[in-house]
């Protein structure tokens, strides 16, 4: 299998957003893409959603090789950085993690 995304979704209350978003892009994410089994990443701003009970600002888009990649992340690197976010961070804010696998690639037609 290959084409995994690994989507951080997050709200962080609006006293701390600032603070938050200055370490989550210059320091977190930086941190993150050190894990070998991490290809890149990308964080998104959300303008909008319809999601019952969680309104995320942000979601962070990593992309991987493979499912095995992924575990591997998780299990190393990933318990790392995660334990990172939630010395500063646990209980403020809602995070939710989504693991999703490319089943198909479409482009649009010009």
């Amino acid at each position: 299998m290959s084409g995994v995304i690994y989507a951080v979704y997050t709200w962080v209350p609006d006293d701390v957003l600032s603070e938050w978003n200055a370490w989550h892009s210059g320091v977190h994410i930086p941190n993150v893409l050190k894990a070998p089994e991490i290809r890149g990443a990308v964080k998104l701003r959300v303008t909008d959603t319809n999601l019952e009970g969680f309104s995320p600002q942000y979601v962070t888009l990593y992309t991987l090789d493979s499912l095995e990649d992924y575990a591997a992340y998780r299990d190393g690197h990933g318990l790392k950085m995660r334990e990172e976010y939630d010395a500063r961070y646990r209980g403020v804010g809602k995070v939710a993690r989504v693991v999703m696998v490319e089943e198909l690639r479409a482009g649009a037609r010009g």
